[in-house]
């Protein structure tokens, strides 16, 4: 699945999609990595998404 989908399921360990981040990430003004990891919990088990995070991070701020 293409990474740019809202479908696409960006942390794996507790199954949250690109859309679920984009719209916590716009409802709550995160900017940085360390308070979206925090505040939803993501990106502190395995660390895998962690990058794809930081891209939907920079996607976001860029559209703003």
């Amino acid at each position: 699945m293409d990474k740019k989908s809202r479908e696409y399921e960006v942390c794996l360990c507790h199954h949250v999609t690109r859309g679920e981040v984009e719209d916590f990430i716009r409802e709550h003004q995160i900017t940085d990595l360390k308070t979206l990891c925090e505040s939803m919990d993501i990106g502190n088990k395995c660390g895998g998404c962690r990058e794809d995070l930081d891209m939907i991070l920079s996607d976001c701020a860029a559209e703003a």
